[in-house]
């Protein structure tokens, strides 16, 4: 039997288990939203409560365990940063997960400086999507279930995020980050 159904009926090795395996996802995840390690650590002890108390409604016909988790995350976070209200950097987060690249440790230090402030222009909505989509790489069908909103809310969030970091970017007089993301189409 697997662990999430072993959690069911109290088993709380299986429990640890699942804790052990997703916890860099919900820490990072959380870091990335909240912009603060102690933030981070917070939430991932929350959301793991919620995970506990919640797991009876998990169900793997609707979708990945980890999207069910990325979704609770994101949410918890979301409900975390509307609570909060005040400025939040994305410290930590590398320019690479948005296909910028840096030749050298100087010039990616000065982009990681310019991307965490362009980063911070963006919406709690904005940011997540570009955090699921650039920092993990998920799916556009994933990152729907995920915020439970429609495909085309998610190619309309992620464009204009990308406007947003594009115009920031360029708008820097410390940087001149080329962002060479590009949205498909369609998902393929």
């Amino acid at each position: 039997m697997d662990p999430i159904r072993r959690s069911e009926t109290g088993d709380a090795e299986a429990f640890a288990e699942i804790f052990h395996r997703y916890k860099n996802l919900v820490y990072k995840t959380a870091y990335l939203m909240l912009g603060d390690a102690d933030d981070a650590e917070d939430a991932l002890q929350e959301v793991f409560v919620q995970v506990y108390r919640s797991l009876s409604t998990y169900r793997p016909t609707k979708g990945a365990f980890t999207t069910w988790l990325h979704r609770m995350t994101v949410n918890h976070c979301l409900n975390r940063r509307r609570r909060r209200r005040a400025a939040v950097s994305l410290d930590g987060f590398s320019a690479g997960a948005l296909g910028t690249s840096a030749p050298s440790l100087e010039s990616q230090m000065t982009e990681e400086a310019a991307l965490q402030q362009a980063l911070a222009h963006l919406s709690d909505k904005l940011r997540a999507v570009v955090i699921l989509r650039y920092y993990w790489g998920l799916s556009y069908a994933e990152i729907v279930q995920i915020l439970d909103i429609p495909l085309g809310t998610v190619k309309s969030r992620l464009h204009q995020a990308l406007s947003i970091l594009r115009r920031e970017l360029a708008d820097s007089q410390k940087s001149s980050i080329p962002l060479t993301v590009s949205l498909p189409c369609e998902e393929g």
